[in-house]
């Protein structure tokens, strides 16, 4: 369901206001750091029922008793049947062999299918016309079990649809429920695969389309008009008396009836904390939020790095409130954020969320991301460096984050005169080959900067928990090497591990590259295993261990210091500038 922000302020009735907006706001930084911020927020699709035709809502799905979370309003006396499906996507962490267990809370009967296939039914039967209907009265309240067998026999690599159509004894009842949960069990342990929270493709009042079972994400924005609450992005200079007003854009999150609501800062003063607030039509505002814009010239940057966030909240809040107490100027994540695979939509308001509550400087300030695509961020979750199937496979982050070169995920991002960034695709919708030459100009356009780092997802030169990015090593680390990058950020691999200083893959003190991360922001970390170690001599040091790093630059080198969600260092490198 929607968050609200509230914000008290005097009024002739001394009532409170609130404008209601979302998930959100993150800041996101592209461009010019210090003049310039992109404020984007998730605006939830409303969860009225829309008869005739898909539209999504949470579950549970029903009228008359109260605790529906979707209301069927206009079911009572009309229609007998709904429809509803979910995608599930695999889960990471969750092994082949878990068993499935599907639970239901319904009134009157149900059947349920998983990837096509029937796996549960319940006081269903033909009517004298042939249609199905329910055959007895059941009260909702307990909810049923069913097991459906491994997780593995249903979830290819695109996940599944799991599909129920609910049945109601008769039009005159005075109430109906449908709602289902999804659940791994595998040695003690349970996951939640689809939840209270989770939200549902669902058709009132009509039949649903022959196959229907195994189709997923075709609800689109609904025609015509969408109704606009939010008037502007109200933003100041903290501490100025008056307010400037810009407009907020809107568009459709993804192919989800959700939408991305948007405003662009443009004209900030640099090293200046920006308030901002929210606007609505009927003149309430948000509660304000704050950030600060990047220094001009030669300043020291603070900034954390680091990616594979969400695999359950919990560790994902914790390492969020440890980006925060680093008291950051902004964080460089390397993908893998939310694990949608381009497939869950409604994953992203719990990312935003966490982010939003969590990852707060001391006094309350958000910490901008500045962002990077990973392999979740893609339908299958795949590294495909030759034949990358291109943004459309990655529609979620592409229309959720601001990309200055539409369409593609690589970008380059400057901090003051002498310190600068490049972040790449590496083989998720982009290929490596696509992106090389132009790679080659961006760093030799920055040549004479005196900081260069480079931000990817899937290692080049990793621990051994995964295969490494050859064709990364192939195409990109000898660019790296020309132009003399201080250190590439990896990620992807579920473990911490930080590499010697490498040159031509050897480790070259003087004149090699370290990388660093392997990506263990809040994930279940992966075993690092000691014979891979002995066949990677390039490898200082490697531990399954969630971290991130805090980076600090300064008039003669940079430092980054490896920690824990408490806080704790357990590793730090030190260099000097190479230029």
């Amino acid at each position: 369901m929607p968050r609200i922000a509230f914000l008290l302020f005097p009024s002739l009735t001394g009532m409170v206001a609130a404008v209601e907006f979302g998930h959100g706001p993150l800041v996101q930084w592209t461009g010019d750091p210090s003049t310039t911020a992109q404020v984007r927020w998730l605006e939830p699709a409303n969860s009225a029922a829309v008869e005739g035709r898909w539209a999504s809502g949470p579950g549970g799905f029903g009228y008359g008793d109260g605790d529906d979370a979707t209301v069927l309003a206009g079911m009572a006396n009309r229609y007998e049947s709904v429809s509803i499906r979910k995608k599930v996507s695999p889960q990471p962490g969750v092994p082949g062999e878990a068993k499935l267990f599907l639970r239901v809370n319904y009134d009157d009967a149900f059947i349920a299918w998983f990837g096509g296939k029937e796996v549960a039914r319940r006081n269903v039967g033909a009517g004298p016309d042939g249609r199905l209907k329910a055959t007895k009265d059941h009260e909702a309240g307990e909810w049923e079990e069913f097991e459906l067998g491994d997780f593995a026999s249903f979830s290819g690599k695109g996940g599944a649809v799991l599909a129920l159509q609910g049945f109601n004894i008769g039009k005159t009842s005075s109430d109906f429920t449908l709602d289902a949960r999804l659940e791994a069990k595998w040695s003690g342990k349970t996951v939640v695969l689809l939840g209270k929270e989770a939200v549902w493709e669902y058709l009132a009042n009509k039949e649903p389309e022959k196959g229907w079972q195994t189709k997923a994400g075709a609800v689109q924005a609904p025609p015509g008009k969408v109704e606009e609450k939010i008037a502007a992005l109200n933003f100041r200079a903290k501490g100025s008396a008056e307010w400037r007003s810009i407009a907020v854009k809107g568009e459709p999150f993804a192919a989800s009836r959700h939408r991305v609501r948007s405003a662009a800062l443009e004209g900030l003063a640099p090293g200046t904390e920006i308030e901002f607030q929210i606007a609505g039509k009927d003149g309430t505002v948000s509660k304000t939020f704050s950030f600060r814009t990047a220094p001009g010239g030669d300043a020291p940057v603070r900034f954390v790095t680091g990616g594979d966030l969400y695999h359950s909240r919990a560790p994902m809040d914790a390492m969020n409130r440890r980006a925060g107490l680093e008291d950051p100027l902004f964080a460089l994540l390397g993908g893998d954020l939310a694990y949608t695979n381009n497939s869950n939509p409604e994953r992203w308001f719990d990312f935003i969320d966490s982010w939003v509550d969590n990852a707060r400087t001391p006094d309350g300030r958000l910490v901008p991301m500045v962002v990077a695509i990973g392999n979740h961020e893609v339908i299958g979750g795949g590294y495909r460096p030759a034949d990358a199937p291109g943004p459309k496979a990655a529609t979620e982050f592409m229309s959720l984050f601001h990309m200055r070169r539409e369409g593609l995920a690589n970008d380059t991002f400057d901090v003051g005169s002498n310190l600068s960034f490049v972040l790449l695709d590496s083989g998720h919708a982009g290929t490596i080959a696509s992106q090389t030459a132009w790679l080659e100009q961006v760093l030799e356009e920055r040549k004479d900067r005196r900081g260069l780092f480079v931000c990817y997802h899937r290692p080049a030169w990793g621990s051994g928990a995964k295969e490494d990015a050859v064709e990364i090593q192939k195409a990109w680390c000898p660019l790296f090497e020309k132009f003399k990058v201080d250190a590439v950020f990896e990620n992807d691999h579920h473990v911490f591990s930080r590499s010697h200083p490498l040159a031509g893959g050897k480790v070259d003190e003087a004149q090699g590259i370290p990388y660093l991360g392997s990506g263990a922001w809040s994930v279940d970390v992966r075993k690092v295993d000691p014979a891979q170690l002995k066949k990677r001599p390039w490898i200082a040091k490697a531990l399954a261990l969630n971290h991130l790093y805090m980076v600090e630059t300064g008039d003669k080198g940079w430092s980054a210091e490896a920690k824990a969600a408490d806080g704790t260092a357990f590793d730090r490198i030190e260099r000097p500038w190479r230029r």
